[in-house]
């Protein structure tokens, strides 16, 4: 296990995440206005067409930023950058966009599968029918997901998390 370079990672996904976070709200913004200007109802949205619509506004935007980044001239994010860090396949050599598509889908899975839940909430709340336990247990299944992903990073000797080892690539320090 190396310290130094699980720190970085974790100070690198705080930066990402912030700039996360505004897209959100900038995100959140435009969509409040379009809601107001053409007087749409979120209560008229089932859930397929409002994950649909949360997974190409918001998770396949960032899949792509995470992407498109770490396959760039400097080979990492936003975060990555400022904390020195560089994706790489596991040779040390370029990684390909094909393993960096499944490294960043496979690492958002536990975001996506709790949009899922989440939807699947509002709509049998949103129906004043009980909330089956199933919707319930598959939030808590993303969130233990995740989890996962971080205990895997502290616990195995590379310092890799489950999406690294699928996608056969390593977060290393380009300083």
């Amino acid at each position: 296990m190396n310290r130094r370079l699980i720190i970085e990672r974790l100070k690198a996904f705080t930066i990402d995440y912030a700039i996360i976070l505004i897209y959100i709200g900038v995100l959140t913004g435009v969509t409040l206005l379009t809601v107001s200007l053409f007087d749409l109802k979120f209560e008229s949205i089932n859930p397929a067409t409002g994950q649909l619509i949360g997974f190409t506004t918001l998770t396949l935007p960032v899949i792509l930023y995470f992407t498109l980044l770490e396959k760039g001239k400097y080979a990492g994010t936003i975060g990555k950058r400022k904390t020195g860090l560089q994706v790489v396949s596991i040779s040390s050599a370029k990684v390909t966009v094909g393993q960096l598509l499944l490294r960043n889908c496979i690492k958002f899975l536990p975001w996506e599968f709790a949009h899922f839940f989440i939807y699947r909430l509002f709509y049998f709340s949103k129906i004043d029918q009980s909330v089956p336990a199933w919707v319930y247990i598959g939030l808590i299944a993303a969130q233990l997901i995740a989890i996962i992903y971080l205990l895997f990073i502290f616990f195995t000797k590379s310092s890799r998390s489950i999406y690294e080892i699928i996608s056969r690539t390593k977060v290393i320090s380009a300083k």
